[in-house]
């Protein structure tokens, strides 16, 4: 069975999660499709396609999880609206081919780029609207990197293998040791963290070795990430180079609050929250790279910081999706600056940069900006029965030690 364009793009609107895009980034994403004609007997591994969704549009076909009865799908019913893999699924899992079928093949990137377009419209109600300029130069930034234009900023290498090394299910020290020593940067502030009194280690240590075993792999990648993000906040252009500066320099005193703060809280890991406090304005990058790249004129350095600040969130996202951090971080960038944000009952990593926030508006006496903080859900989650500023200042200024102690760690 063979189809038209037409009635390609009108199954399109049917599809999950497809469904809950605008109308016109459906008929763009199905612009893009591929068709894939598959015979009786054939197989299809996961791993092999994870990069695309893949629909049955004609035909039938096994669905083989390991260990599992194989599940049949048939086309033009409801189970064939949903894409055949999901976008975790396990590397085992495959499809076998039981009559000539044809697949509809898709980016899953490009989807994601779109659906994340769709949430920040919900997202941007909730706070402010762009501005017309604004809402044009998102979408040029857009357009940009989907067609390659404009790249976002990419974690150095050394940040990736270490990422690939940790994650793998026998991770070997000796390995990941030897990554990290061919960056000396990265390495000696490794060292530092280990031997600081933020690790609270008795001996010191010298070899990559022990600081791996005293740290763990978890923090050592978590760090890793966290000092590569740290050297990706550079532009060369004297008039956004005071911008660039600003908006590092807020994102290391977050994240030292953040990684102060989650010494003490059991539930959450400081070194993640150290992270999520330098990625949670992420974006910034890219936006400043492309008004360099461009040449764009403004006429002050005012409307620049407005540009920034209007952009960041959303192009954020685009880059956290891109470096395949966890979903978390995702919710990080989002409701940064979402005072009333509740994500739930238990503390998350959002709320802690929220309170981060409070903290330092409230140290550098930015009261106008500031929210009533009894009514900060973040704030309540963290403090249940203490609701006042004064205590949060007291709580805060306590930690000051080991604030200043890791944005020297950092650079700052």
């Amino acid at each position: 069975m063979s189809f038209s364009e037409n009635e390609l793009e009108e199954r399109i609107h049917q599809l999950i999660p497809f469904k809950d895009l605008a109308t016109g980034d459906r008929i763009k994403l199905a612009k893009t499709g591929q068709l894939i004609k598959m015979t009786i007997g054939e197989t299809l591994y996961s791993n092999e396609c994870k990069d695309q969704m893949l629909y049955l549009i004609s035909g039938k076909l096994d669905l083989c999880l390991q260990y599992l009865t194989p599940q049949l799908l048939v086309a033009d019913t409801v189970e064939a609206l949903k894409p055949v893999f999901s976008e975790n699924e396990e590397e085992e899992t495959h499809i076998a081919i039981t009559a000539n079928c044809e697949i509809w093949q898709f980016n899953r990137q490009l989807f994601n780029r779109l659906i994340e377009k769709e949430v920040l419209v919900d997202e941007r109600a909730l706070s402010h609207q762009m501005s017309h300029v604004e809402s044009n130069i998102y979408n040029e930034i857009m357009n940009a990197v989907e067609t390659g234009q404009l790249k976002l900023p990419s974690l150095p290498e050394i940040a990736l293998r270490i990422k690939k090394a940790v994650e793998q299910s026998e991770a070997d020290i000796e390995h990941i040791g030897k990554i990290v020593e061919l960056d000396p940067a990265i390495s000696t502030r490794l060292i530092k963290v280990a031997n600081s009194p933020l690790t609270r280690g008795v001996n010191p240590i010298h070899s990559m070795r022990d600081v791996i075993v005293r740290l763990g792999l978890k923090m050592t990648r978590n760090l890793v990430l966290s000092f590569s993000v740290a050297q990706l906040f550079k532009t060369r252009h004297p008039f956004l180079k005071k911008q660039m500066k600003i908006f590092y320099a807020h994102s290391i005193e977050i994240a030292s609050i953040c990684y102060a703060l989650g010494k003490h809280i059991k539930n959450l890991d400081a070194d993640e929250l150290l992270l999520a406090g330098l990625v949670h304005d992420i974006g910034v990058i890219p936006v400043i790279t492309y008004i360099e790249k461009t040449g764009l004129e403004l006429t002050d350095e005012e409307e620049i910081r407005q540009l920034i600040h209007s952009l960041r969130v959303a192009v954020g996202m685009l880059v956290v999706k891109s470096w395949d951090l966890p979903k978390e971080m995702l919710n990080v960038v989002t409701h940064a600056e979402h005072w009333y944000h509740d994500s739930g009952k238990e503390l998350k990593v959002e709320d802690v940069i929220i309170i981060a926030q409070v903290y330092d508006k409230l140290r550098r006496k930015q009261l106008s900006s500031l929210p009533d903080i009894n009514k900060v859900p973040a704030f309540k989650k963290l403090f249940p029965n203490k609701h006042d500023p004064a205590f949060a200042m007291q709580v805060l200024d306590e930690a000051r030690e080991e604030i200043n102690e890791m944005k020297s760690l950092l650079g700052i």
